[in-house]
């Protein structure tokens, strides 16, 4: 393997890292979020960079044999799948098993959102979110246990 394919690797493994932080993040404010139940923007925009976080997630796990040195971005990136995702979950059961829609879900103190239901984009939302934050904290486990190596025993 030639140097700069190890740069290249590497460099797109960190990249990877940021976008999917970068998601990670996004959607841990999601719950604070103002939206407009007439409007899928908010949850098209979030989607769009779900599969974008999806790819990142490909490319780093082109990083895996340097992991000893990239493992730290996994530590961050597993614990904010795990807090975002424990705000997506109420919005799987509701919206993609019960069909009430996602502003409701986001802004509960809201009363006039409640005669909403939710549009097929809403419905596949919180399954494609889930997915990726799974993926992630799986490359992260990925991450962390080929750096300790191979056991012995």
């Amino acid at each position: 393997m030639s140097f700069a394919e190890i740069i290249l690797r590497i460099g797109a493994s960190i990249g990877g890292w940021l976008i999917f932080l970068g998601l990670c993040l996004t959607l841990a404010v999601i719950p604070e979020a103002d939206c407009d139940p007439n409007s899928d923007e908010l949850w098209r925009g979030t989607l769009f960079f779900a599969l974008l976080a999806g790819v990142g997630l490909f490319f780093v796990g082109r990083g895996l044999a340097w992991s000893a040195a990239l493992r730290w971005f996994a530590m961050p990136a597993g614990a904010l799948a795990l807090y975002a995702g424990y705000g997506i979950l109420p919005a799987f059961g509701a919206t993609s098993l019960g069909g009430a829609s996602l502003c409701g879900i986001a802004n509960p103190t809201v009363s006039s959102l409640s005669g909403y239901d939710a549009s097929s984009l809403e419905r596949v939302w919180p399954v494609v979110q889930i997915v990726v934050l799974a993926g992630g904290i799986g490359q992260a486990f990925r991450y962390w246990n080929a750096a300790r190596g191979p056991s012995e025993g």
